[in-house]
């Protein structure tokens, strides 16, 4: 959201896509005012993830590319945060990526964990900062780490190590000093995993999670997680770039979004002294009576780990299909990464891993992860109760949990979770629903998001298909007429100029150069030399919206909020992606800073950014 320069240890945020791209320069006589709010007994720090930042890419090896996830970290507790460095009183910080597609969310990836250093007194979560010093994060400030320090290998060290219940782990860390190759240590995604080409509707979600010994101990570790929507794209030399969109969803771990994105998903959360876990069900109709049930499980803060889990059955249950997946441990982490052992017997399907008192490494669903199971059953879905089991020896070996299962019609008047019109119609088939639509809050066969959005939940915000026949967001526009379908390749018969985009959003289908106004400018940097010109350095976009050179202008303005009637041009019109500010007398307090990309499409002019609640920052033309 902004570069912010200080002495101190080196630290810096990145302008992320999306955002926006605004720089505070902060002139001499602005000086941040100290003030130590101390921790007692009756107060305690609460970190939470205030922003997923940008995705820097560090390359790939193989399939495996590897990113760094920019987070923003906010304290909104009642006293200030440790952020001491080079000992066990620092955050550390954890990185994953998630996917939705076909009904499944599953874990892509995840990295070791980068140890905090400094911290900066920033208001990127509140206006009332109440500053501290490097060594601890004042009440309601924030500090950043943009993703090339999140994937910088000399600052990460292992997951194994840390007790997400206390925040407790030894410091130095085990290979924290150690370097590798470029995916070494860092959030590792399988290609095969981005391929737009082989995960068509698939969406894809970032999630930083942030772990420390005095927020913990004092409780607050079920909120440090908080997720955002990315996008993937591929570039013409084979790069999967993620690209962040939406806004972050704070305070929420990465699998509510399965939820947030079908409402007809169960999801219980179940925190206890023990930590947190969270799962999330779903039950769909395969026709001819056969139902697929798929189950993601994670853990949030839970030292002990799972082991087991177990849905019962009732009687007369036919289970087919039986299915796990988990997320790879990479770079020396000790665990062994061998599936779970599934088993369909008369009264329970069950998973489970080694014990630990055979294999204290074996795959335990540990922290910071999420594993998944699935099965088909004959039987339609109803409410049950489910037994998660401990993996480390503790006071209880178990704990159940609420979701659904296989289960019968109960009949009571009620149609109850888990009962259907097709399987329960003495309870469902009057609930209230209009043509096509029983009303019930299941998605029956017959039903579909357009047509019965109370069962089957809302439409997905695109087409999920360009050559399906259905209008899969129910906006009126099918696959090639819908804009969502627009570099498809189900639509290339409607490209002219053969440039990958449909004449539809081509913004001149007779030039093969052109096709969109270029992407948001990235990574503006900015220093002040000692004659005090201010000197501005950025990234190209991602997107340049065609194969011809863009070229840039720069704002600069004395009003945060207006680069309309406030703002002067100091660069228009150029290629060169830098710029410098002459010195103003009396100079002002503070300067902000917009840059934008411009190619030759009518209206090409790139976006300056986007505020908070997403809309476009509005700015003025240059010259």
């Amino acid at each position: 959201m902004h570069s912010f320069a200080r002495s101190g240890r080196p630290h810096g945020c990145v302008t992320a896509l999306l955002f926006v791209s605004a720089v505070v320069v902060t002139l001499p006589g602005a000086l941040l005012a100290k003030a130590d709010t101390l921790c007692t007994p009756l107060t305690s720090p609460d970190l939470i993830s205030g922003d997923v930042q940008g995705v820097y890419w560090f390359g790939s090896v193989g399939d495996i590319s590897a990113y760094g996830l920019g987070a923003t970290v906010c304290n909104l507790g009642t006293c200030r945060a440790n952020w001491v460095a080079n000992t066990p009183e620092h955050p550390v910080i954890g990185q994953n990526l998630f996917r939705l597609k076909d009904g499944r969310f599953e874990q892509l990836g995840q990295s070791w964990l980068k140890h905090g250093y400094s911290a900066s007194q920033m208001n990127s979560c509140s206006s009332s900062c109440d500053p501290s010093d490097e060594d601890h994060l004042g009440v309601n400030c924030s500090d950043t780490y943009v993703g090339v320090l999140n994937g910088n290998q000399a600052g990460q060290g292992p997951k194994f190590e840390v007790n997400p219940t206390t925040g407790v782990f030894p410091f130095p860390a085990t290979n924290i000093s150690t370097t590798g190759d470029a995916i070494y240590k860092r959030l590792q995604v399988h290609n095969s995993d981005l391929d737009p080409s082989l995960n068509l509707g698939a969406l894809y979600f970032a999630e930083v999670q942030y772990v420390s010994h005095d927020d913990a101990s004092r409780g607050h570790g079920a909120n440090n997680a908080s997720y955002r929507r990315v996008g993937v794209l591929r570039t013409n030399d084979g790069q999967y770039q993620l690209i962040v969109g939406a806004t972050t969803v704070r305070e929420k771990a990465a699998i509510q979004a399965w939820k947030a994105a079908d409402p007809t998903v169960v999801e219980v959360v179940k925190t206890s002294a023990e930590g947190t876990l969270i799962l999330s069900a779903s039950a769909k109709s395969l026709g001819g009576g056969m139902y697929r049930y798929e189950y993601a499980l994670q853990n949030i803060d839970c030292d002990r780990a799972a082991g087991a889990f177990h849905v019962p059955l009732v009687s007369g249950s036919v289970v087919s299909n039986l299915g796990f997946h988990d997320v790879d441990y990479h770079s020396g982490e000790p665990f062994d990464g061998s599936d779970w052992t599934g088993v369909a017997g008369p009264s329970e399907v069950s998973w489970s891993t080694v014990p630990y008192a055979v294999d204290p490494n074996a795959n335990a669903l540990r922290w910071g992860t999420l594993y998944n199971f699935r099965f088909d059953a004959n039987i339609h879905p109803g409410a049950v109760t489910a037994t998660i089991g401990f993996f480390k020896p503790g006071q209880t070996s178990s704990f159940t949990i609420q979701t659904i299962g296989p289960a019968l019609c109960v009949v009571n008047g009620v149609c109850e979770a888990g009962e259907t019109c097709a399987n329960c119609a003495a309870d469902c088939l009057h609930q209230g629903g209009g043509p096509g639509c029983c009303g019930n809050g299941v998605c029956d066969g017959g039903e579909d998001v357009c047509r019965c959005a109370a069962d089957c939940g809302a439409p997905p915000p695109n087409e999920t298909s360009c050559g399906d026949t259905i209008d899969n967001d129910c906006d009126g526009s099918m696959d090639c007429a819908d804009r969502d379908c627009c570099t498809s390749t189900a639509c290339a018969a409607y490209d002219t100029d053969g440039d990958h985009v449909a004449a539809l959003c081509d913004c001149n289908d007779a030039n093969p150069q052109l096709y969109a106004a270029p992407g948001e400018v990235r990574d503006l940097h900015l220093s002040r030399d000692e004659s005090g010109y201010v000197h501005l350095e950025w990234s190209p976009p991602l997107d340049p919206g065609g194969s011809t050179a863009v070229t840039y202008d720069a704002l600069r303005s004395s009003v945060a909020n207006d680069f309309v009637g406030a703002a002067g041009c100091i660069a228009a019109g150029g290629t060169d992606t830098s710029a410098i500010d002459s010195p103003e007398s009396p100079a002002p307090a503070v300067r902000y800073y917009l840059t934008r990309a411009v190619n030759d499409c009518p209206a090409g002019r790139g976006p300056l950014g986007f505020s908070s609640s997403g809309l476009p920052q509005q700015g003025r033309s240059c010259p």
